[in-house]
């Protein structure tokens, strides 16, 4: 299994990440996602909006692998979100990758990447809200979820 950082790609073109995935000769995965806040009790909104992110990104990540799985953290640790599944469509998961990647990283040149992430992203909240989604990363919602309750 080849483990990913998506920050180690935080500044890379689609090409790039495509080459490297090519040049790993894997097809399971380990992507980590790091958690950018630790757990103020006063930013409760800024936790939940993250475990969103992370929500988003599994659910994306698992739409071309038949075996994903991931990773709970605790919203108080430092340990990263993670992800696990196979592919064989490198392609795929390079587009995925740099979608994702540019929906969460600040990036002038790819603004309009970053508008059409969170228009989706909020596609994905509205269709779950009127039952017509089920989330795969339940874990990740709960916490979410538990993060905007009074």
């Amino acid at each position: 299994m080849h483990t990913i950082n998506l920050m180690d790609f935080a500044d890379s073109p689609c090409r790039e990440i495509y080459t490297y995935l090519l040049k790993t000769h894997e097809t399971s995965f380990r992507v980590m996602m790091p958690k950018m806040l630790l757990a103020p009790k006063d930013a409760r909104i800024e936790i939940a909006t993250e475990y969103y992110d992370a929500l988003y990104f599994g659910q994306k990540l698992s739409e071309f692998s038949a075996d994903f799985c991931y990773q709970v953290p605790s919203a108080c640790s430092e340990t990263p979100f993670a992800y696990e599944f196979s592919t064989t469509d490198m392609e795929k998961l390079a587009d995925s990758l740099f979608y994702l990647i540019r929906g969460i990283v600040l990036d002038e040149e790819t603004d309009y990447i970053m508008e059409k992430y969170w228009e989706e992203k909020e596609q994905f909240w509205e269709q779950y809200c009127n039952n017509q989604i089920e989330p795969v990363c339940h874990g990740l919602l709960h916490i979410m979820e538990d993060m905007l309750s009074p």
